[in-house]
């Protein structure tokens, strides 16, 4: 945003003050290349110059990162059946993460060139100009034949738009410390929280390896065997089949007689049978 400011007043203001800044560079000599040497000395680079390509050299990292999302965006949009697939296989998560990871280390490190060409503008600003432009510039530089009294035009506007524009290098300059500082908080935080979670996370080779050991052991097998051979009944018969209700079938009668109940009721006569035999409306007796 405050590079967006910057350019405004370059192109807006700036054009305006130094429209003028040579043509109305006069100095009191007649001599011939006395007035182009004072000015070249007076102003190495012109103050709309420097501040042109400190924007373009400030804007570049800035540029480069918005090129390098771009590109990642549509390289994401070509891949996005390969992390649909990548999700279900379980794999999506810790490749987004690094993704992140590596798009906010990209970051980090542009705001750091961004910062470092801030400074360095502002040190070279400090050198060239300092705060403050003379009404009149005392010229002793050859061709002149001696000590040269030059006049600035506007000086006192340009004295104000000089501070100004450093005063918005140094806002931007603490803006991206103010950005520095929190993005490397974040990144720390990231790093820790992904170690964390390396470590806490189950490995699945080695849950594989236990099952597939276990499996294969001949001690397990063994022992598998023998509870097998213990909890299996001798003789026992095969279980009936279920019927198709789901209900199992009702278990055979139990038999109350014994052997010499037997004898006895095979040896009685017909008399006897017939006496046995329950008659209708009578109450059955019940065995107690």
């Amino acid at each position: 945003m405050l590079l967006i400011f910057r350019i405004l007043l370059v192109t807006l203001v700036g054009d305006a003050v130094y429209s003028d800044e040579q043509s109305k560079f006069t100095c009191n000599t007649l001599q011939p290349g006395c007035n182009n040497v004072c000015y070249d000395t007076f102003a190495p680079v012109s103050h709309l110059r420097f501040w042109v390509f400190q924007i373009v050299l400030v804007s570049t990292p800035s540029i480069f990162y918005i090129v390098y999302v771009l590109h990642k965006i549509a390289k994401d949009e070509k891949l996005e059946s390969a992390r649909a697939q990548a999700a279900v296989q379980g794999g999506q998560e810790a490749s987004s993460r690094c993704e992140e990871d590596k798009v906010l280390l990209i970051y980090i490190v542009h705001v750091v060139l961004r910062s470092l060409m801030e400074i360095g503008f502002l040190v070279g600003q400090y050198y060239l100009y300092g705060f403050e432009v003379p009404h009149l510039f005392r010229c002793e530089t050859y061709p002149c034949p001696n000590r040269t009294d030059c006049f600035v035009s506007r000086a006192t506007e340009k004295t104000i738009f000089l501070n100004f524009m450093f005063g918005v290098s140094l806002g931007c300059f603490v803006l991206n410390i103010a950005e520095l500082h929190y993005l490397g908080w974040v990144y720390t935080f990231r790093v820790l929280c992904s170690a964390c979670c390396a470590c806490c996370r189950p490995r699945k080779g080695s849950l594989v390896g236990v099952g597939l050991y276990s499996c294969n052991s001949p001690l397990f097998l063994q022992l598998g065997q023998s509870l097998q051979e213990k909890l299996a009944l001798p003789g026992s018969l095969p279980s009936p089949k279920e019927k198709p209700g789901g209900l199992s079938p009702c278990p055979p009668p139990i038999s109350l007689e014994t052997d010499s109940t037997a004898d006895r009721t095979s040896s009685r006569g017909p008399e006897d049978k017939e006496r046995a035999k329950p008659h209708p409306g009578r109450g059955i007796k019940s065995w107690l």
